[in-house]
């Protein structure tokens, strides 16, 4: 089976700017495009189109040119992240892009409507799917903005119709199978963490764990993925209504996991946990990961060699901390407060270190509360200066002196 997947976010533009605050809009079209390529068995960096903050132009360009090269038995998948609306009056629904405007929405933005005619027909044994994760709008239905496309309604963030009118209009209508979410009026958009949204967080967290495979046979169809984020956001204990329509059989095959690996899932188990605690392993989670090593057969031998690769990037990333809390003591111990030369240079290994602001903020912080200047004796190792440069030596009448 063909895989086209087509990965849209918006989190700039008029509707964007208006109604959604610190868009998780990108960092959700990173992470699934990760997880994906890293996830789905036989999935190539060329099946997956990606645009961020795309005008009208471009995403109707991505979308002919995708169901142009889809054939017979292939996937077709568009998944849009950003702030969407919802016509009250029809329930149409509208894809913004960067330039869309309000005002003119008919004619600015992708309506279920374009998807509609523009997939491959049912009967071309597509497995055609919308997943769309929004910051869903309504237009009130006296100002839908339908007709000559001017209409002057004003947004309304989170104020949606009610499901069941939803799977009785256009909705249900746009020649594909149709996963998204609703959230509450208080919570049109929940987040799961400072970076994603709580839909994609679900998403992501289904494909990676091979959770989303309900039924364990080695695939997600779409039957699998319905239940799968029915439970997982009823889990969060959230105010958000997942929905799931359209066409094609429940059995349909969506994604195929990779062959099951005893060492990839014990890796997964570790890195799970070592996330969680920024690589710190509980003596809870630590006893958890030895049963799971004794069930999947995992060796001790290949318990330790798995959990140096995952505990790799935080010993370099502790290393790093470590390397500009030095630095930065010694600075203060050569001058204090620090001027601009010693600053900027400062600046400049924090990036050689990959830190953050919010990293070396705390480290200096830390230091400045317990320091007290005194004379520094010696530089550490790595911070050895550079001898100074030589000098001609000069005669008392100004001339240098030279050997006749």
């Amino acid at each position: 089976m063909g895989k086209h997947i087509l990965l849209i976010g918006v989190s700039e533009g008029e509707l964007a700017t208006d109604h959604t605050e610190h868009s998780p809009a990108i960092a959700n079209i990173t992470a699934l495009k990760e997880t994906l390529l890293t996830e789905i068995d036989g999935l190539r960096d060329d099946q997956v189109i990606t645009l961020i903050n795309p005008d009208l132009r471009q995403m109707r360009h991505a979308i002919a040119l995708m169901t142009y090269r889809c054939r017979h038995g292939d996937l077709c998948l568009i998944y849009y992240t950003g702030c969407g609306v919802i016509d009250a009056r029809t329930g149409t629904i509208y894809l913004p892009a960067n330039d869309t405007r309000l005002d003119a929405l008919t004619t600015t933005a992708i309506s279920s409507d374009y998807i509609r005619q523009a997939l491959p027909s049912i009967q071309e044994g597509l497995s055609r799917v919308m997943i769309l994760d929004c910051m869903w709008g309504a237009l009130p239905a006296q100002t839908s903005g339908h007709g000559s496309g001017h209409g002057t309604g004003r947004l309304e963030p989170g104020l949606t119709p009610h499901p069941s009118r939803l799977s009785a209009t256009q909705l249900a209508d746009c020649n594909c199978a149709l996963f998204t979410a609703l959230g509450s009026n208080t919570q049109p958009w929940p987040k799961a963490n400072a970076d994603l949204s709580l839909y994609t967080h679900c998403l992501i967290e289904g494909i990676a764990t091979g959770l989303a495979d309900v039924d364990a046979d080695g695939n997600i169809s779409m039957g699998d993925l319905q239940t799968y984020m029915a439970q997982a956001l009823r889990e969060t204990n959230q105010e958000i209504l997942p929905i799931a329509l359209g066409a094609g059989s429940a059995q349909d095959v969506l994604l195929s996991a990779k062959p099951y690996s005893p060492e990839r899932e014990y890796h997964r188990s570790v890195a799970e946990y070592a996330q969680k605690h920024q690589g710190h392993i509980s003596p809870t989670e630590r006893n958890i990961l030895e049963f799971l090593r004794h069930q999947l057969g995992i060796t001790p031998q290949q318990a330790v060699d798995i959990e140096a690769d995952v505990m790799r990037p935080y010993v370099v990333h502790q290393e790093n901390c470590d390397r500009y809390r030095h630095a930065f003591m010694t600075a203060l111990e050569l001058e204090a407060p620090l001027g601009n030369p010693l600053k900027k240079w400062l600046r400049h290994l924090q990036g050689e270190l990959a830190l953050s602001y919010e990293e070396v903020s705390t480290i200096e912080a830390q230091i400045l509360s317990h320091h007290q200047p005194a004379g520094l004796q010696t530089l550490p190792r790595w911070l050895t200066p550079v001898e100074p440069p030589k000098l001609p030596a000069h005669s008392p009448n100004g001339h240098s002196s030279r050997n006749p």
